[in-house]
């Protein structure tokens, strides 16, 4: 393993050499992680003990919380592998020397797998002891549970990283002529959006309906995590499940078997698959961006057409607007949390139980659409604030090229009040005219707001342009 000398020198070194500042650091982080770790062990245990004191439904609820924290571990475990991955495999500088090298791709591949699984796992790992240390104290366990504990982690962890590793490596096969870091913010992107989503399509508030809940067995029911035979999160709720709460599992040895087998096989299947597509995804990995939807006939044939009664002036800004705003992942993929955030607020308003309401059903109607308004009112702000007010200062250091042009500053400044007020008119009615319609608002009220958020839409890009042309920086 003589790529591992580098990286044990590194952190000797590193050991060694460092500053009084590093020591500092080091010891403020010490502290800041001790006391995280210890009110993630304090929420346990008053969680735990509750559970325990409740006579017929304590262990239930107990053993579903493991479930959960479990399925917690999983996700995020994957997650962080796939990210450390990407960096590891693709994006870092060593490896342009390694394989210039006649080496050992089995080595390689042990090496980086060993690496990336220790780099994403650590932290995990160090923040879930509390959680299985509270599980053992509150229910009295011995020295076989943490035994059993120590014999169920590494093959998980073995599990996690190889699937990491081997989306990782797709990702970047499906994705040859991107930038890595525009797969790396999408991901986490799409993470957000997806426990955003998650969390609001779980609809909390049933939680605190007593009609939602007739009986004890729906309530029960209601709390079933996703439990498939074949996930090793339940695996391990299994096995730790057996000696927790004392049931007679006959089938510890058989699900620990499960747990190493798999980890077993995926390092063999994954090492396959490496030596077969790595050096090609590592080739394509390097290569550059293409803008391919601004090349796009279709694109560029609506692109024209949109702007023909427009002046020639104009129609250069806005064609150079449109071209870097699809150009620069950091702008357009935050369309996908705009998408989320009108799927939640469309949402809310398609659950409001109206019909339970003691008032006038009408009367409700219209109160919730001036409400709506005001709340339309600060999605449009913010929107305004994210894309609004940078327009100016994203010309950044080539903000000279207007300047020597023939285009007037005024007109300038009118091109970038249009271009965002027709992206947040759409944006703002489609919003109104949704909500109004789940509403069942007569026709009144809806043309009332479809004026209000118009007028509301213009002075909110007006501020958000002329403030960014203030305060450029």
């Amino acid at each position: 393993m003589k790529l591992l000398y580098p990286k044990y020198m590194q952190y000797k070194n590193r050991f060694i050499f460092r500053g009084k500042n590093a020591s500092i650091k080091a010891l403020l982080l010490f502290v800041v992680g001790m006391l995280f770790w210890t009110g993630v062990f304090i929420v346990f245990y008053r969680v735990l003990a509750y559970f325990q004191s409740i006579d017929v439904f304590g262990s239930f609820l107990a053993s579903k919380l493991l479930s959960m924290v479990l399925l917690t571990f999983f996700s995020i475990l994957i997650f962080s592998n796939i990210i450390t991955a990407i960096a590891s495999l693709f994006l870092s500088e060593e490896l342009q020397l390694i394989l210039g090298l006649p080496f050992d791709i089995e080595e390689l591949y042990l090496v980086k797998l060993l690496e990336i699984i220790m780099n994403s796992s650590w932290m995990v790992l160090l923040f879930s002891l509390p959680v299985f240390l509270t599980y053992g104290i509150i229910f009295n366990q011995h020295a076989t549970y943490y035994l059993m504990l120590a014999g169920t982690i590494p093959p998980f962890l073995i599990i996690c990283g190889t699937a990491g590793v081997g989306a990782a490596i797709g990702l970047v096969k499906a994705f040859p002529a991107r930038r890595l870091k525009d797969i790396l913010f999408l991901l986490s992107l799409l993470l957000l959006i997806g426990l955003y989503l998650l969390f609001r399509f779980i609809q909390p508030e049933r939680l605190v309906d007593p009609d939602a809940f007739i009986t004890v067995i729906d309530y029960l029911s209601s709390l079933e995590m996703p439990a498939s035979p074949f996930l090793p999160t339940q695996w391990i709720t299994s096995i730790l499940s057996s000696f927790l709460f004392n049931k007679s599992d006959k089938n510890i040895v058989f699900n620990l078997l499960l747990l190493w087998s798999t980890a077993g096989a995926s390092i063999v299947l994954l090492g396959w698959t490496f030596r077969l597509l790595f050096h090609d995804t590592w080739s394509k990995s390097q290569e550059g961006r293409s803008a391919r939807i601004t090349r796009n006939k279709v694109f560029n044939w609506i692109l024209e057409q949109l702007m023909i009664p427009l002046p020639p002036q104009v129609q250069a800004v806005i064609d150079k607007d449109i071209r870097s705003f699809f150009r620069d992942t950091a702008q357009w993929s935050q369309l996908f949390i705009l998408g989320a955030i009108i799927i939640i607020y469309l949402y809310n308003f398609s659950v409001l139980p109206i019909d339970k309401s003691p008032l006038p059903t009408r009367y409700l109607q219209n109160l919730i659409a001036f409400l709506n308004l005001g709340l339309a009112g600060f999605v449009i702000a913010a929107v305004s604030v994210r894309f609004g007010f940078p327009a100016l200062s994203m010309e950044g250091e080539s903000f000279w090229i207007i300047k020597s042009s023939p285009l007037s500053l005024n007109r300038f400044l009118w091109c970038k009040f249009w271009l965002t007020f027709i992206f947040m008119s759409i944006l703002s009615e489609m919003l109104i005219i949704c909500t109004n319609i789940l509403l069942q608002v007569d026709y009144q009220m809806m043309l009332l707001s479809i004026m209000t958020v118009f007028l509301m839409t213009a002075g909110l890009t007006s501020l958000s342009i002329g403030l960014g042309a203030v305060f450029p920086r």
